[in-house]
Formats: C-alpha cells, sequence, structure tokens
C-alpha cells in the first residue's frame, strides 16, 4: 500500500506486526517503545524525512498511556501533582526541543548518529538493570517499607485507594502525600525542572522520555514503583502532545493512514504484552532487547 505524505509502499500486515512489536515492548520492558518506532519508520519502512518520524513515534508512544492512567487513577496509584510539575516543565522543553530539531536534526546524516547515542544510553541502562546485584540501602528503607504495606493490603484483599496516594499538604515550595504507610515530601522544582530537561531531549529525538523518567523518580526522589509507572505515564502524555501539536504547527504534515494502522499494532501489543511475558522470563526479555539496541546503535553510527 502506498503511504501519500511518507511517500513508501508497505505492506499493511507488517505495519501491523511493527505496530504490535512496539507495543509488546513498551508494555512489558516500559522502554524503548520510541526507539523502535522510529527504527520501524526509517530502516523497515524507509521513511527518509526524519521531521516526520519523530512526531509519528512520540503518537504511537501515547497509545500505551492514555490506556494506562484511567486505570491507576481508580488504583489511586498516580500523584496529580508531582505529573503535572513534571508535565508544566515538560511543555516548556517540548516547545524548546521540537522547535529546535526541526532545523538542526533535520536531515538523516546528522539525525542518525545523534539517535545512535540515544540507543547506546538506553542500552547501557538496561544493561546496568541486568548487571546490578546490590540489595537495597537505608536510604530506600521507607520506600521499600511502604511498597510492601501496599502489597500486604492487597493481597489480604484490600481496596486500593485505601493505602494509595492521598494527599496530606503542600506549600509553594514542597508537596506532602502518603502512600501505603509512609509519608513523602518533594520540592515543586525539581520535577519542574526535571521534566523540563527530559522534554527537550525526548521531543528533539522523538521519543517518549520515560527511559529518564522512571529512573529518576526511582533513583534521585525514591518513590516506590507501584506509583512511579501512573505518573511518569501522565507527565510523557502531556509532553508528547505538546511536541507533537508543535511539529504539526511548524508545518509537518504527519501521514495518518500510516499512523492509524501503527495504533492498531500497538494497542495489541500492549494488551497481548501482559499476558504473553508471564511465560518469558523478564531478565532474558530485557538481555535480547539491551543486545538488539546495540546492534541498532552500532548500524546508525555507520560501524558497519
Amino acid at each position: 500500500m502506498h503511504f501519500e505524505v511518507a511517500d513508501i509502499v508497505v505492506s499493511l500486515w507488517l505495519l501491523l506486526a511493527w505496530g504490535t512489536l512496539v507495543g509488546f515492548v513498551f508494555s512489558t520492558v516500559g522502554a524503548a517503545g520510541g526507539i523502535l518506532a522510529s527504527v520501524g519508520m526509517i530502516s523497515v519502512f524507509g521513511i527518509e524525512d526524519p521531521n516526520l518520524v519523530k512526531p509519528m513515534a512520540q503518537a504511537l508512544t501515547l497509545v500505551t498511556p492514555l490506556i494506562a492512567v484511567p486505570l491507576y487513577m481508580r488504583q489511586c496509584r498516580l500523584v496529580y501533582s508531582l505529573a503535572f510539575l513534571f508535565g508544566a516543565g515538560g511543555v516548556l522543553g517540548a516547545l524548546a526541543g521540537s522547535t529546535l530539531s526541526l532545523g538542526l536534526l533535520s536531515s538523516m546524516e546528522v539525525f542518525k548518529p545523534v539517535f545512535a547515542v540515544l540507543v547506546f544510553f538506553i542500552a547501557a541502562q538496561l544493561a546496568w538493570q541486568l548487571l546490578r546485584t546490590g540489595t537495597a540501602s537505608a536510604a530506600l528503607a521507607k520506600t521499600m517499607s511502604a511498597a510492601e504495606a501496599y502489597e500486604q493490603h492487597m493481597k489480604g484483599g484490600g481496596e486500593s485507594c485505601d493505602r494509595g496516594v492521598m494527599y496530606r499538604r503542600f506549600t509553594p515550595l514542597r508537596f506532602y502525600f502518603r502512600f501505603g504507610d509512609e509519608d513523602f515530601a518533594f520540592s515543586t522544582w525539581l520535577p519542574f525542572f526535571a521534566g523540563m530537561g527530559i522534554a527537550v531531549l525526548s521531543s528533539a529525538l522523538g521519543v517518549g522520555g520515560g527511559f529518564l523518567l522512571v529512573p529518576f523518580m526511582s533513583i534521585v526522589m525514591r518513590l516506590p514503583m507501584h506509583i512511579i509507572a501512573g505518573t511518569s505515564a501522565l507527565a510523557i502524555a502531556i509532553h508528547s502532545v505538546t511536541s507533537i501539536a508543535n511539529y504539526v504547527r511548524l508545518g509537518v504534515e504527519l501521514d495518518l493512514p500510516l499512523l492509524g494502522f501503527l495504533v492498531i499494532g500497538v494497542v495489541a501489543g500492549s494488551v497481548l504484552g501482559p499476558y504473553l511475558s508471564r511465560s518469558i522470563p523478564e531478565r532474558g526479555l530485557r538481555a535480547l532487547l539491551c543486545l538488539v539496541l546495540f546492534v541498532i546503535g552500532l548500524r546508525y553510527a555507520n560501524v558497519f
């Protein structure tokens, strides 16, 4: 089938299959969805305009958050104030990143090496997660305690919102909330500026940003993983929509039929992922993805 805007001819089955792969990986590993979407559009489908690839890839990474966020909201596992602070900074970062990228990364000769650096970074991050063997430090005691209290409550048949996110109070400089049986606090400026920096990079390269946002909340802010997924998904949705809208405002025309077929595949992969991954060792899946990303990085860096 010929797609006019992208100026490519590609099988519908290939589009659906690649979209399913993107959705499966993103829903099981929690990262690299935007990377695989971009690789598919550039190297599998043959799109030659990076300014078309960027917003199209970000549109695909929006699918999973849009499905997941309402579920996390019902489970009281979303810190709204934190997500909106990340998102507010992300709006500014997305506007800056997409505007700069439109001119600076407008050719494949420039875009591919920069994209390769990002791929290597994500591959290294996955490798670090696989190889680290240390136990939780004292600094993580509160985080672990909150997570254990929530898990025990759920195992006992309790309602998620009984131990979910509950707001305590806030000031212009700090927000306070409770999760599990522990109290947490964060400054307002930290997520705002972190969201801005992450959005600049992700909008410039056409990725979601979860590969940076999730480790930031886990390692720097010491938050439980139970509330990170939903909070990051909402923040990513905010700055991704901003980035896509700005690319369109700057004159990029999306190939909507092509995007539609890919979205169908992503939805299927996002639904199948949690079921199929139960029979696949997580470490094995992450190791395979790490290897694939490393090879992709070498290819885009023109090593072979």
